[in-house]
């Protein structure tokens, strides 16, 4: 088994390595600082580059979160599971809630949910209605759908 080198602990390297991280998405700050810590940069280390990437505006919560929620909804997963991502993620329920507001006026759960639960009854044809009806509740729940909203999806098909 091949082991790591132990990382110098310059601000040089955690800038590099953070660079390398949003190369491949976009992140929050405590998803770059749990990254940081545990690649083994220390504290002031991980402050200074961190305070860099801010001040440039790479690592920001705002626009991490906006971004996290327009590609979630695309998916398309219900608020609850996005409001569960984002908590995870560091970002202060403040910012959470005024994004998830202002998204939640403009995309429809129970449109995406019914045409989802007609799309997952589609491939369940051979079997019977009710085991189909579950495994389509089980289905919108497990990618965050309000429970309330999943009844009626499942009701319609």
């Amino acid at each position: 088994m091949k082991r790591s080198s132990p990382v110098k602990d310059t601000v040089t390297e955690a800038k590099k390595y953070i660079y390398r991280l949003l190369k491949i998405r976009f992140r929050s700050e405590k998803e770059v600082r749990d990254k940081l810590r545990k690649k083994g940069f220390s504290e002031p280390t991980a402050d200074e580059a961190v305070g860099y990437f801010k001040a440039v505006g790479l690592v920001d919560d705002r626009q991490f979160t906006r971004k996290w929620i327009a590609s979630r909804l695309n998916k398309p997963f219900g608020i609850h599971r996005i409001r569960f991502e984002l908590k995870e993620k560091g970002i202060a329920p403040e910012l959470m809630k005024e994004d998830l507001e202002q998204a939640m006026s403009e995309y429809s759960e129970m449109d995406v949910a019914v045409r989802l639960a007609k799309h997952q009854a589609l491939k369940h044809r051979d079997i019977p209605r009710e085991k189909v009806k579950q495994r389509v509740y089980g289905y919108l729940l497990r990618r965050g759908f309000n429970p309330a909203i999943v009844m009626k999806a499942v009701q319609g098909i």
